[in-house]
């Protein structure tokens, strides 16, 4: 079976939730016997192919229809939210043979991967990894901003090539991360099949971490507060800075790629603000197979994710595996693997009295959540998640 994945951009210079999806998910199947492919665009890449692991990756040139587009704002768009053309990608999936499209891209290009499903009697698999149902309203505001002010010519193009439908709405299959999503598409696409379908982890044993600390100056005598996410408003770190200003023998570490440099800013500015800058360390994205993400969650005390809003929060579940403590708001797909008190501490979305409350019981509980987190980690792992996949990809293709 001969599957292309169809993504918006996969790099691994800017590791996130979706491209660690993809390429898990790839590398299981070509494990069983299947043939994966990765489609995307170039975004935040260059043209081209290459093959790792076996598994190709065709990265196809693409443009935002939009006038005009400089390169501060194309390079916003590339991190989050952009809605890209890419003719040539779409020429690809008409020449690949593919047995089934699984798309995990929105908009255009999920619309044009639909439409030559149907046309060419290949069934499409639609991943929801954005939470599509679930975004706040604020948070899509400040994720369009690049587009403000531009001159749109996007519309005559999707009207030509009739890629003004909702994707989801076409799709053969829509497989959500959260029960909260479910429900969401359920009600609005009724008679659609929606399956619950969660991220996994690939298990990996933490390395010695000695030498981390001096590295990045951290203080031996310090306990490390860890948020390994993107930096971007969704994921809501300056609410971490609330808490370390109010706890003692505290460092605060930060890691991910930045898709949103304002907030970067933000977070620096509140930190000095707060008189806590020798106290945080931003570390501004590690490659997805960096040996220092593992020592960092061998460095840390616990794991805090402070999301506004999450889809799934596979960074938690990574933190679980890796018997570090975890506390996280009380969001979205986290409220589907986390219990409070039994495997982590939850807290009030955007709360930072709640999060204080939380933190104060870790001491506690520390032995509790270890061992609870362990099992809960054990049942996420990406063998038993692909060979699900394979089972819906087979039941389409019947």
């Amino acid at each position: 079976m001969k599957i292309a994945h169809i993504v918006r951009r996969f790099t691994f210079s800017e590791w996130g939730g979706t491209e660690s999806v993809v390429w898990h998910i790839a590398k299981q199947q070509k494990e069983q016997g299947l043939t994966p492919e990765i489609l995307c665009t170039a975004a935040l890449d260059k043209v081209g192919t290459e093959v790792v692991d076996g598994i190709m990756i065709r990265r196809f040139p693409y443009i935002y229809p939009y006038f005009p587009m400089p390169e501060k704002d194309k390079t916003a768009l590339d991190k989050k939210g952009g809605n890209p053309l890419a003719p040539k990608l779409m020429k690809a999936l008409k020449d690949g043979s593919y047995d089934i499209f699984h798309i995990h891209a929105g908009g255009r290009i999920a619309n044009y991967a639909i439409r030559e499903g149907k046309r060419l009697s290949v069934p499409c698999v639609m991943s929801l990894h954005g939470g599509a149902c679930a975004i706040p309203e604020q948070e899509m505001h400040l994720m369009l901003q690049p587009l403000k002010h531009k001159f749109s010519y996007g519309g005559i193009i999707d009207r030509l090539y009739q890629l003004r439908k909702s994707p989801e709405s076409q799709a053969d299959m829509l497989l959500a991360l959260s029960r909260e999503e479910v429900e969401k598409l359920t009600q609005r696409y009724p008679g659609k099949p929606v399956r619950l379908f969660p991220n996994g982890i690939l298990h990996r044993e933490l390395p010695d971490a000695a030498g981390f600390r001096k590295k990045y100056g951290i203080p031996q005598d310090q306990k490390v507060i860890l948020c390994i996410s993107r930096i971007d408003y969704q994921k809501n770190q300056k609410l971490l800075l609330d808490l370390l200003k109010k706890t003692v023998d505290t460092h605060l570490l930060l890691i991910g790629p930045v898709t949103s440099e304002w907030y970067r800013q933000e977070i620096e500015k509140y930190a000095l603000e707060l008189q806590l800058k020798d106290r945080m360390t931003l570390i501004p994205g590690l490659s997805h197979d960096s040996t220092e993400l593992l020592q960092a969650l061998k460095t840390a005390s616990c794991f805090i994710l402070p999301s506004r809003h999450e889809p799934f929060g596979i960074a938690a579940l990574e933190a679980l595996d890796a018997r570090v403590p975890v506390i996280a708001s009380s969001v979205g797909g986290l409220r589907d693997f986390l219990s409070d008190g039994k495997n982590a501490l939850l807290f009030e979305d955007n709360s930072a009295d709640s999060l204080l409350e939380a933190y104060g019981k870790l001491e506690l509980l520390r032995t509790t959540l270890i061992g609870g987190g362990t099992e809960t980690a054990a049942e996420y792992h990406w063998k038993s998640i692909a060979e699900k996949l394979t089972s819906i990809y087979r039941e389409l293709k019947a």
